[in-house]
């Protein structure tokens, strides 16, 4: 608490005010000692990494932890699947139609460890062919005879894996409406990609 009479100065105002000083004297200091030292500097350049160096270094890392991992990551293997217009199957408890393959390249260690993803292939391969990640979801408008928006439906193409022990592991392709109708009259022939990575 500081008191304030009419002929002294407070005895807490005058040590405050030494002590203000003191802590702007020495921060101003402090402030022109980094200034100056940092001026001073001929090595600015090296001072900071440019992003190729840390992208090697995070590369480097990345290897030395792989080459202590047992076993080792970073591996792939791509397996084409085609599901032809015949073999798609319609599940009507589901509303979708599904191919299922063997997948026996699918280990337990990949299902647990590592990463499995899905492609497929739209458009006629050389021509007009993208590569899509699944799942693809595509919305299709109805219409009527001069050509005027009458209704909406969304196709969703996706996947899935189902590890099994002993080399049983399936995967599961399927193609569903949000509409949730049956069009065989729609199907085609698809291209699919399966990527295990581990």
């Amino acid at each position: 608490m500081i008191i304030f009479t009419l002929e002294w100065k407070p005895i807490k105002t005058i040590y405050m005010g030494k002590n203000l000083f003191k802590t702007v004297a020495v921060s101003l200091f402090s402030v022109a000692v980094l200034l100056g030292g940092y001026s001073c500097s001929d090595d600015y350049p090296d001072d900071y990494l440019t992003e190729a160096q840390i992208r090697r270094m995070i590369e480097e890392a990345l290897r030395q932890n792989n080459e202590e991992l047992e076993p080792k990551f970073t591996k792939w293997e791509i397996l084409p699947y085609t599901v032809l217009e015949e073999h798609w199957e319609w599940n009507p408890d589901a509303g979708r139609y599904q191919a299922i393959y063997d997948l026996p390249e699918l280990t337990d260690f990949i299902y647990e460890e590592g990463a499995v993803l899905g492609y497929v292939f739209i458009g006629q391969q050389g021509v007009d062919e993208v590569q899509k990640l699944l799942p693809f979801l595509f919305t299709y408008a109805e219409t009527d005879e001069n050509g005027n928006i009458i209704g909406t439906y969304t196709e969703t193409i996706s996947f899935d894996v189902q590890y099994a022990p002993n080399g049983n592991s399936t995967v599961a392709f399927f193609i569903q409406a949000s509409d949730l109708v049956r069009a065989d009259g729609y199907l085609a022939d698809y291209n699919f990609r399966i990527v295990l990575v581990w």
